[in-house]
């Protein structure tokens, strides 16, 4: 689910990886109830994406914020720059503090911060950043 594909994709130290799924069905179930509440709110389909992949850029989360409180997001980002996702990111989680959430409540952008690029990938921080955005989610 969260590996790249293609041969120059991350090394062998990569494809040794079992899926999220397999290391943690727990939180595999928990993605999966965030998706689909997600898709169902914004009415808007992951697609082929990982949960990841799916909320990196901050479209999907501004479309749900917009959902849940018509207005709170003037207007999103469509740009494909670090910053427009950066951006996304942040406007949401603003209007997440604005809703009456706490900051401690809210994850991190980093937390949706692609790991294949880094040069030995940890699972376990893929899972712990993942379950960061889940939980939050349940606050929602």
């Amino acid at each position: 689910m969260m590996h790249p594909a293609g041969d120059d994709a991350g090394g062998d130290l990569d494809s040794l990886d079992p899926p999220i799924e397999v290391l943690d069905p727990q939180l595999a179930r928990e993605l999966q109830e965030s998706r689909c509440w997600i898709e169902s709110v914004t009415g808007k389909q992951f697609g082929n994406k990982d949960f990841r992949t799916a909320l990196e850029d901050g479209t999907l989360l501004c479309k749900l914020m917009q959902k849940i409180q018509p207005g709170s997001i003037k207007k999103v980002n469509n740009l494909p720059t670090p910053y427009a996702k950066l951006d996304n990111l942040n406007l949401f989680l603003r209007a997440c503090l604005d809703l009456g959430l706490t900051r401690s409540q809210l994850f991190e952008p980093s937390d949706l911060t692609d790991l294949t690029t880094k040069e030995r990938r940890d699972p376990q921080e893929e899972r712990n950043r993942l379950k960061n955005v889940s939980t939050f989610l349940m606050f929602c």
